[in-house]
């Protein structure tokens, strides 16, 4: 690199600084200033002074700018003007409780830039711009590392991984969004204290995976397979462990074959590398609040796309097949496709097939509902109703009865319960 670019600032946030700088100078932070300098994309503007939520908001009273707070406790705020929102935080300083929670017990507001520097994590990230003076602030060389195209600690890694288990993560994630390389001892600290990622939340934890996942996509100098490189760091710093699996390596296979549907080719790497006899078992514990805390509705999802991979490499027949994977065989497809191309042709076959004849799939695409056989034999258990149409599916599928109502209900009348 034989020079930085400029730093662009927006007109509305230089009208903001004017307007405080009375008060306190205004600071750009973070991956805005980085991304500027190294000249690649867009990134959301962070900014920061001595000036706290209370000042802020009187401060910019009656303006064109509001102030939303957001954590009033870090002093967190977002400044709205236009269709453009800024973030600023107060200058602070933070005390941890011993996990890498990242959840301070303790933050004391400061005046000091320096102080606020040193609770930030590497060094390109800790570089300040400073709006109306239109200089640089680097406390920690990150200019420097910027140049040597490296991630660094700002403190020692002890002291910087010791509190959030999710540099870690950002780490590997910086690094290969950069196409950069880690500092040695960031590095060696970061695999010693990999078990950090285990204190942080499910929702943090798959929010920077999926990035992680697609960090190949995130800038114009991200280089093609640098997830593959993403995901051998995760391996090489044991993170899979440290993500309560009973493995600290993961085979990566699947995942390094498909372009879209990363997280789910790699919970199959990840049971493929268990044990696949499990499936269910594992994916339901790996997704849970411990694992990555995804939605109910998400978590049925990932389940429903992964078990459907390996009943399809099992060769499930195709009827007990289509019934449980139909609704998401567009997904299972892709990546069964890259695994298998046989079996692929062989299920996609029978998949357009039902389509294009619009075979009933599931209970609701038969023309007749539980309130109907209710009607016709009212004193059977709830259960049977659910048994009834169950059994009416299969046959409708197979061929054997048509999805008529009138035909159906035929079928319903001569419905043998004696035995259920």
């Amino acid at each position: 690199m034989k020079q930085f670019k400029d730093i662009v600032v927006p007109e509305n946030l230089e009208k903001l600084a004017q307007k405080l700088k009375k008060k306190a100078e205004l600071f750009i932070v973070g991956g805005y200033v980085r991304n500027s300098l190294l000249g690649i994309g867009d990134t959301d503007i962070d900014i920061a002074s001595k000036l706290t939520p209370d000042e802020l908001v009187e401060l910019l009273k009656d303006t064109a700018y509001k102030v939303r707070i957001k954590n009033k406790k870090l002093g967190t705020v977002e400044i709205c003007v236009a269709n453009e929102v800024y973030e600023h935080t107060t200058f602070r300083t933070e005390g941890y409780d011993g996990t890498g929670k990242h959840v301070p017990i303790e933050v004391n507001f400061v005046d000091d830039i320096r102080q606020d520097a040193k609770r930030r994590d590497f060094t390109i990230n800790c570089i300040y711009f400073s709006i109306t003076k239109k200089k640089i602030i680097d406390i920690y060389s990150g200019l420097y590392d910027l140049k040597k195209r490296r991630l660094r600690t700002i403190e020692t890694p002890d002291f910087v991984f010791s509190s959030d288990g999710l540099r870690i993560l950002r780490l590997v994630r910086i690094t290969c969004e950069l196409g950069f390389k880690i500092e040695k001892n960031t590095l060696k600290t970061a695999k010693k204290m990999s078990y950090r990622i285990k204190d942080i939340s499910g929702t943090r934890k798959q929010q920077e995976l999926l990035k992680i996942l697609f960090c190949d996509k995130k800038y114009s100098i991200s280089k093609k397979h640098s997830q593959i490189r993403a995901l051998k760091l995760l391996n090489f710093l044991n993170a899979f462990s440290a993500l309560y699996l009973p493995v600290s390596k993961i085979k990566l296979r699947l995942v390094k074959k498909v372009n879209d549907l990363r997280f789910e080719a790699l919970l199959v790497d990840m049971i493929d590398t268990i044990d696949p006899d499990c499936v269910e078992y594992y994916l339901d514990y790996m997704l849970s609040s411990k694992g990555f805390d995804f939605s109910a509705k998400t978590k049925n999802y990932l389940i429903n796309v992964v078990c459907g991979y390996f009943d399809a490499i099992n060769r499930l027949k195709n009827r007990d097949y289509f019934i449980k994977y139909y609704d998401n065989f567009d997904k299972i497809g892709k990546l069964l496709a890259k695994e298998n191309i046989f079996l692929f042709n062989k299920y996609d076959f029978f998949y357009k097939y039902l389509t294009n004849y619009h075979v009933p799939i599931r209970v609701k695409d038969l023309k007749i509902t539980a309130q109907d056989i209710k009607k016709i034999k009212p004193k059977l258990n709830e259960k049977n109703y659910d048994e009834i149409l169950n059994s009416l599916l299969i046959k409708v599928f197979d061929g054997e009865v048509e999805n008529d109502r009138d035909k159906l209900i035929l079928e319903i009348k001569n419905y043998d319960t004696t035995n259920n």
